[in-house]
């Protein structure tokens, strides 16, 4: 059919009509065959008039082959196209066809170079879209000449063509075959070119949903549980299996492409109205990985709407939406049916005791990883409040690490994702916590509580995809070539190690990307100043100090910069709302209420890990003045492991190299002063004296904490870690109404299980079968060192509680 519409006359005819309705984005996966004397040969993935006027229309705007050029001393077109799979009643099956003028162009030349060509229509949808729209929006189902003229209505304007790589014929085919056999090579080689390229866009075909869920009731490893529970009774198996049935309904996730649609357009009218941009970096790495790994995404988690700006952010980029693991509490009608929608995978809270429940849900993970879909779900289970990322939860990385071990495809990557705002729209709601009070229980009705902050200013949004992980090569580096399993219900011995490496892992890159944002940068350079009070001179000469040093520290190069001129962060930051500057005499001055404080403390501690080295080494010399760098770098190395843990720093440990390098940061900044090998701090004096106690400051309160911690293990032989607890919890009170500053470690039941774990983890503190806890060897070999850290009056305070 394609051979007579595409002769010359009704081609000249139809394009006369047809090439004003249209318009396209142009994308070249390589474009050096263009520039060399190859002979080009196109392939599309359907015959189709329509996308061949497309072709023609780019080729020449672009001034590259035509598809309608004759290969020489021949009247063959420069183009072959895939046909539709015929079905055979008499065989009952789909039988594939030739490969259009394939054959034909191999017996007149071999030389050639064929480059496959996507077209897609309607990728990115406008504001102004319609329902008529999105019934034409792109999808796996082959679309019928009527459907294509439709198309060529609603979307003719809105087309992507990409152009990938180019495949040299010589290079594949067997000289010894015939013809039509080579045809069939390279035939199927372009279906799979073209699955990935559509794959990597609308992700994997996973509209049959019904499908998917009767082959998770019928899977092996399903039956196998089923049995086992019903003891041989054949009633209760019927019992189970509807049960089976019924959790992989409540399950499975059924992305719908018009519900993407409208989803899309709320986002798009969202990102645009109420912030000023959702902007991305390194996104083309993981566009270059997509088409070749199934992709698990790990963001971190701040707000509500971290959900829609990583789904949203790839659709725009012309990826595959992930299907996001949510709280089955999500599952409302009406809400849940659009989230699943638009790809949430409903998950129960805990399902460890519901063995049923769990081998649905596993072999579902596996299904999708099988499929090459992308996943995406949140390490830290919870937001964070605080602005501080919090440990990874070992659930679901335990849950992907076993799926991917028993499965025998080995193309799956995490991808950490580092997601930043300058201003979330929950900053009055973590207002409480943010001052220290008690954690709030998640509701259904927390999304909704932030839309009365829709109307301010909200600024920029941020997304930094970190380095991936391949799960291949984690899982050969920390347990080796035998990490495999036969089914993932099995907990081999490695697996919590290797899940606790793998979160850390996780978080680590996450910071290691962090976006600084105007708000952070503002908060850092006031929060720090004892006083939390700075004129606007000072206060551009402290940001401009805190940016020249994350610049000089090569450690954290993947940060990203998002805004340097300080009087833009200044402005931007009063815009935001977070404070209004006074003036005092012909000073502005910029000095925040209490509220304020703990509002911006959150934008601090999204970049306050940046810091923490050079913190800890001001902070080493600022009450004795002066001590011998030796001494110093064998401090730092004993309380950094500590820091690493809690702020979840690049590296878990340093060398004596890595803080001289950061100590000589220090001293070219003027903030410390070496002679005859001892370091000395600014005198009161000194210019850099205010930068100096800015940056002291900045770890202080994690110090004092760790010193309750440690002085009440220090003092007792053995003590109930309930009793722990209330002794820290009394000091810290004391110490907050002395001093003003929170310390909810020991006051939040969760932030303290995490700070306890974390000593333990270090080696600090040891814990016996009987949940005492007691000192380490370290932890007494470090009280003496320890104490340089703080004055007589702070040691004398803590000192006297222990009485």
């Amino acid at each position: 059919m394609i051979k007579f519409l595409s002769n010359n006359f009704i081609f000249k005819f139809l394009s006369f009509f047809i090439k004003p309705l249209i318009s396209a984005d142009v994308r070249y996966e390589g474009k050096e065959e263009f520039n060399q004397n190859y002979r080009i040969i196109y392939a599309l993935s359907s015959e189709s008039l329509i996308d061949l006027i497309v072709l023609n229309k780019v080729c020449k705007k672009q001034n590259i082959t035509s598809p309608f050029d004759s290969l020489p001393n021949s009247k063959l077109k420069q183009f072959v196209s895939l046909k539709t799979p015929k079905y055979i009643v008499s065989e009952q099956k789909f039988q594939r066809q030739k490969t259009f003028n394939l054959e034909e162009i191999l017996e007149v030349e071999k030389d050639i170079v064929i480059i496959p060509v996507s077209i897609s229509w309607g990728k990115r949808p406008d504001k102004q879209q319609s329902l008529f729209k999105i019934i034409f929006s792109p999808s796996w189902r082959p679309a019928g000449s009527i459907k294509k003229i439709f198309k060529l209505l609603v979307h003719g304007r809105n087309i992507q063509i990409q152009f990938e790589k180019g495949l040299h014929v010589t290079d594949e085919i067997d000289l010894e075959k015939t013809n039509l056999q080579n045809s069939l090579i390279l035939s199927r080689y372009l279906r799979a070119v073209f699955r990935k390229s559509k794959q990597a866009m609308l992700g994997p075909d996973i509209s049959h949903r019904r499908t998917l869920v009767q082959s998770l009731v019928r899977n092996s490893h399903v039956r196998d549980e089923i049995k086992k529970l019903s003891d041989g009774k054949i009633s209760r198996q019927r019992q189970l299996s509807k049960k089976a049935y019924k959790y992989a309904n409540e399950i499975c996730s059924d992305l719908n492409y018009p519900i993407v649609s409208l989803l899309v357009t709320g986002f798009t009218w969202f990102w645009n109205t109420r912030y000023d941009g959702l902007h991305t970096k390194n996104i083309d790495k993981i566009r270059e990985i997509s088409k070749e790994n199934s992709l698990i995404f790990v963001p971190c988690h701040r707000s509500h709407i971290d959900y829609c700006a990583l789904s949203y952010l790839l659709h725009e980029n012309g990826l595959m939406l992930p299907q996001v693991a949510a709280g089955n509490n999500l599952n409302l009608p009406i809400i849940g049916g659009i989230l699943r929608g638009g790809g949430g995978v409903f998950m129960r809270r805990s399902f460890m005791n519901n063995s049923l429940y769990s081998v649905v849900f596993f072999e579902y993970i596996r299904a999708l990883m099988t499929r090459g879909s992308s996943i995406e779900f949140f390490p830290e289970g919870g937001r964070s409040r605080t602005g501080l990322s919090l440990p990874a939860r070992p659930g679901l990385l335990s849950l992907t690490l076993r799926s991917f071990a028993s499965l025998k495809m080995k193309q799956v990557k995490v991808i950490p994702v580092y997601i930043g705002y300058e201003k979330i729209l929950e900053g009055q709601s973590y207002l409480s916590e943010l001052s220290g009070g008690k954690k709030k229980t998640e509701s259904i009705f927390d999304p909704f509580k932030v839309f009365k902050d829709f109307r301010n200013y909200l600024g920029n949004a941020y997304l930094n995809f970190s380095e991936p992980i391949d799960l291949e090569t984690f899982l050969k580096e920390n347990v080796g070539e035998d990490y495999e399993i036969q089914s993932p219900q099995e907990k081999p011995e490695w697996l919590d190690k290797v899940t606790i490496e793998l979160g850390e892992s996780v978080t680590r890159s996450i910071n290691n990307s962090v976006a600084v944002t105007s708000s952070s940068l503002f908060a850092v350079a006031l929060l720090t100043e004892p006083t939390q009070t700075l004129s606007k001179e000072d206060l551009t000469k402290r940001i401009n100090f805190f940016l020249g040093l994350i610049e000089d520290t090569p450690d954290y190069k993947d940060v990203w910069l998002t805004q340097k001129d300080t009087e833009e962060i200044i402005l931007k930051t009063e815009k935001l709302g977070f404070i209004q500057s006074k003036m005092i005499g012909s000073k502005k001055i910029y000095r925040p209420t209490s509220d304020q404080v703990a509002t911006l403390s959150f934008y601090k501690n999204n970049i306050a890990h940046i810091f923490v080295l050079y913190s800890l080494i001001c902070e080493s010399v600022k009450f004795v003045n002066r001590a011998p760098k030796d001494k110093v770098i064998k401090l730092i190395q004993m309380i950094y492991p500590i820091f690493s843990k809690d702020f979840h720093l690049k590296n878990k440990m340093v060398d004596d190299i890595f803080i001289e390098q950061a100590i000589d940061v220090l001293i070219r900044k003027g903030l410390l002063e070496l002679e005859d090998e001892v370091i000395n701090a600014p005198s009161e004096h000194s210019r850099y004296r205010e930068e100096y106690i800015a940056l002291s400051n900045l770890c202080e309160p994690s110090l004092k904490r760790f010193y309750i911690a440690m002085s009440v293990i220090w003092n007792k032989e053995m003590i109930l870690k309930e009793d722990f607890r209330k002794e820290c919890k009394d000091i810290a009170k004391k110490l907050e109404a002395l001093e003003g500053w929170p310390y909810p470690e020991f006051s939040d039941s969760a932030k303290f299980d995490n700070f306890l774990y974390m000593m333990i983890r270090t080696k600090f503190f040891k814990e016996n079968e009987m949940n005492l806890l007691s000192a380490s060897k370290i932890t007494k070999k470090a009280k003496i060192g320890y104490e340089q850290f703080f004055d007589k009056e702070f040691i004398g305070f803590i000192d006297k509680q222990l009485i």
